[in-house]
């Protein structure tokens, strides 16, 4: 028998999945639209590379896909869950450091604290969760009943 995991969990991983989806599919396809209409802020940080950004959709895409396996099945695919979540923290330890070094603008802080750092964060506690296993999730549901 197939062990479900917290509908939660599912529904999250699908959001994270379509968003590194759509953010991939935007910048392989659609790198100068991508680059200068969809993210605000990105211009600021030095000219245009078309293929420097397809690379960055590989990359989304690969995650996203990766996410959408473990969606299905997320105790099967917690591997996916976190490499997806490696990815996001060196991502968001990249901008992290480029703020710091003030080579990147406040003003869009918020939007890379919610779009590269919440998701980040959200796969870890997930992963930690989904290793620890149903029977964990199980026990704390009946502690809390």
């Amino acid at each position: 028998m197939k062990t479900k995991a917290p509908k939660w969990i599912v529904v999250l991983l699908w959001i994270l999945a379509a968003m590194d989806i759509v953010t991939g599919v935007e910048m392989f396809f659609f790198p100068s639209s991508w680059f200068f209409k969809l993210v605000p802020g990105v211009p600021d940080t030095g000219p245009f590379n078309a293929h420097l950004v397809m690379d960055g959709g590989t990359f989304f895409l690969a995650v996203g896909v990766g996410l959408a396996a473990a969606a299905y099945d997320p105790y099967r695919n917690t591997i996916a869950i976190v490499v997806a979540a490696v990815a996001g923290v060196m991502h968001s330890i990249l901008h992290i450091w480029s703020h710091a070094e003030g080579l990147l603008s406040d003003k869009h802080l918020p939007t890379e604290l919610f779009g590269i750092l919440a998701p980040a964060i959200l796969l870890i506690a997930i992963a930690v969760i989904l290793y620890r296993g149903p029977a964990a999730h199980q026990l704390a549901a009946a502690r809390a009943a």
